[in-house]
């Protein structure tokens, strides 16, 4: 099994680190890390077109693993790696583990599902984990799971342009509820402003955005992880929707051309 790792927290973070770490320890595996040269959070599918992307070669700690720091963001590792780097096309891509929860409607800022999406476009499984904790978080248990379902991925084929977005509780094991198959819930933020002022007396802002309690179904993923379970989402990138697509038909919008 050929595995690409790569994040959105930088490609020395904790997580992915104790991700290598697993997957290290899986005979038979080839391990592959390209991730950013430092933390870019909150970057969605950017991917860098109007400067250079520069790749620099680096020593894991205690490892012999492969690895590259970009300087670009998580889409471009992964396009990178894809088109580039990599000798082989991997069997799978991993991006993770996040500090912080990629739940709901996150995912569409979430580097580390975007780089999990990426590798989806180029029809490679991919996985998104994330870790719930955003103080002192303990990786051991994601990755642990991580591991054995990239290893059971393996044996099952997903839909084209599909991905798995994986989010674990901040708790020990003694603690966990289970595993559960969830759908995307809602997250609402009420987003704060911070008005400033620089030195040179022009104004900037600081955004700081606080979660808000949404109405989740109990088979969402947000629901899933206040009962301390781990969430397992399959997510599609046809954000089509086909039933209304088919009512439109009503709407004859070819009559603006014969009216004309």
């Amino acid at each position: 099994m050929r595995v690409l790792l790569t994040n959105d927290d930088g490609v020395f973070a904790d997580g992915i680190q104790a991700l290598r770490r697993v997957l290290e320890r899986v005979r038979g595996t080839e391990i592959h890390v390209v991730a950013p040269d430092r933390e870019r959070s909150a970057s969605g599918h950017a991917i860098t077109l109007h400067r250079p992307i520069h790749v620099d070669r680096v020593q894991l700690p205690g490892s012999t693993v492969p690895a590259y720091a970009v300087s670009g963001t998580p889409a471009d590792c992964v396009k990178l790696a894809l088109e580039a780097l990599l000798p082989d096309k991997p069997d799978l891509v991993i991006s993770g583990i996040n500090r912080g929860a990629n739940l709901g409607t996150d995912v569409f800022y979430s580097g580390t599902v975007s780089a999990a999406i990426e590798a989806a476009f180029s029809g490679v499984r991919s996985l998104a984990v994330s870790l719930t904790a955003l103080e002192h978080p303990e990786y051991a248990l994601a990755a642990e799971f991580t591991g054995w379902l990239a290893a059971r991925l393996m044996d099952h084929q997903l839909p084209p342009r599909t991905l798995l977005n994986i989010n674990v509780p901040a708790c020990d094991e003694r603690h966990l509820a289970g595993i559960a198959l969830t759908k995307l819930g809602v997250r609402l933020y009420k987003d704060v402003f911070d008005r400033r002022t620089d030195p040179r007396g022009r104004d900037y802002y600081w955004l700081a955005g606080e979660v808000m309690e949404a109405n989740n179904d109990p088979d969402t993923d947000v629901m899933a992880i206040k009962l301390n379970q781990i969430s397992v989402t399959p997510i599609q990138l046809d954000l089509t929707d086909h039933q209304l697509l088919g009512r439109m038909a009503d709407w004859k919008l070819g009559e603006w051309l014969n009216g004309r």
